[in-house]
């Protein structure tokens, strides 16, 4: 951080290699994108080297990428939104012909496209537990939210992920959506 504030550009391309993958993978997931979210990416670490100094230290560097990362996601959505534009794909196989059934991609994929049902709001919430593994107090200061909110949020989703999940067309999500 010292190097980083003193305008140490190569300790800079150090941090960013290594949250790069982290904060796309969550940005991803919220966007359902892959250009939108290294786009997003690109702004996160263009605001993060404006706004480093800026940083306090009463959270984790990684707590405050994952919030810089969040609000960015759900700005573009937002912009998206406004564009009008045609459904966010969410596909990551991009080969015309799919994964193998019962695979591990298989399981990402319907995974996606199930998390493409819920609002955003709870859809990072969501992947902050689940895909990054951060506990409900780190995701409230994530999100800036008490725990309470993200144990309701955590509970909504899992409710409305229930109601859409039917297993017995699992092709049809795989295939259809």
């Amino acid at each position: 951080m010292v190097r980083i504030l003193s305008g140490d550009d190569a300790a800079f391309g150090v941090l960013v290699q290594k949250y790069w993958e982290r904060l796309f993978r969550l940005a991803l997931g919220i966007l359902g994108d892959w250009h939108l979210s290294e786009d997003v990416l690109q702004e996160v670490f263009v605001l993060v080297h404006r706004k480093l100094a800026n940083f306090d230290g009463r959270s984790q560097l990684l707590t405050w990428l994952y919030r810089v990362t969040v609000n960015a996601s759900l700005k573009a959505r937002q912009r998206e939104r406004r564009k009008s534009l045609p459904p966010i794909s969410a596909d990551f196989d991009r080969s015309a012909s799919g994964p193998a059934p019962g695979s591990e991609l298989e399981m990402k994929e319907l995974g996606q496209k199930l998390l493409r049902c819920l609002p955003a709001k709870l859809r990072a919430v969501v992947l902050l537990r689940e895909w990054e593994g951060l506990g409900y107090d780190e995701i409230g200061r994530v999100l800036g939210l008490s725990r309470g909110a993200v144990e309701q949020r955590l509970h909504r989703a899992m409710v409305e992920l229930r109601r859409v999940w039917n297993p017995a067309r699992k092709e049809e999500w795989l295939h259809g959506l």
